[in-house]
């Protein structure tokens, strides 16, 4: 009888054990995933809508009367019509996110002749529409190409993009963007450059084809120094909101902050380029 109730008291005592073991696990969150689909298939294997359920996603392009060319893109999601691509493309990517919260994203991109990108960003599905929520190009400052680079990491997205920069020549940068409030959100207006093609291979700088004004900050139009024609330049970072665009630069012990310039403050009619021997195709 006593042994009975022994093992009684025992099994309840694992039991019990089990529930405390179990209640301070933590929640294992959705594995991360990023998958690439083609055009002109039905996919059945994913969730866009963010219902945790399977959906039906078919993009159909739009026939041109150009070879190789397209005049946009239909996306279909359970049969229903949830975006419309109006621009021409050669060719075109997606790729289906998806955080570790589930949250499930579409990066879509359209190119044409010179891997230029016509149309390039992270879409959502909300109320039965995909719609952009980030837009990867900014052709005031240059001519955007090829495709992004993603990285997932829980529920942030670091985007690295490549571009033709007015000011700097072929160059990559990179945004961090976050989870936030129900979409994905850039955490700072700063960015980061990668890579800068056209930087003196051995000392990293560029050389001022001219004097260029530096400023304290990129918001404050207060003046800081200037820079002299023909001196090293070396490149920081930079900082971009609306349609506005400063390069933080040092130049010998100095630190400031340049404006961006456009194609024909740089490169086209009578334009004057900012640093020597930079390139710009495309």
């Amino acid at each position: 009888m006593k042994k009975g109730r022994a093992k009684k008291l025992l099994g309840i005592c694992i039991f019990l054990m089990g529930l405390m073991i179990f209640s301070v696990l933590p929640v294992q969150a959705a594995a991360l995933r990023m998958y690439t689909i083609q055009p002109g298939k039905t996919w059945t294997r994913y969730d866009i809508t963010g219902d945790g359920k399977k959906d039906r996603i078919k993009v159909v392009r739009k026939k041109s009367q150009y070879d190789g060319c397209w005049n946009g893109a239909d996306i279909y999601v359970n049969n229903t019509k949830a975006c419309a691509i109006n621009k021409a493309f050669m060719d075109m990517s997606i790729r289906i996110i998806t955080l570790s919260n589930g949250k499930p994203f579409l990066c879509l991109r359209g190119g044409t002749d010179n891997d230029i990108s016509v149309f390039h960003g992270l879409y959502q599905y909300r109320n039965g529409k995909i719609v952009q929520v980030v837009n990867f190009i900014n052709e005031t400052y240059g001519r955007p190409v090829n495709e992004a680079k993603i990285y997932l990491s829980g529920n942030t997205v670091r985007v690295r993009t490549e571009a033709m920069s007015y000011s700097l020549g072929y160059c990559t940068t990179e945004f961090t963007y976050k989870y936030q409030k129900g979409t994905l959100l850039r955490t700072s207006n700063y960015g980061k450059y990668i890579k800068l093609n056209a930087a003196n291979k051995r000392t990293g700088l560029f050389a001022a084809a001219k004097n260029i004004q530096a400023y304290t900050t990129p918001t404050s139009g207060s003046k800081a120094f200037v820079i002299r024609k023909n001196t090293g330049v070396k490149i920081l970072n930079f900082w971009t909101a609306g349609n506005k665009m400063y390069i933080r630069v040092k130049n010998g012990s100095k630190t400031g902050w340049i404006k961006a310039v456009t194609f024909k403050e740089s490169q086209g009619y009578a334009g004057s380029p900012q640093f020597s021997r930079v390139m710009y195709t495309g």
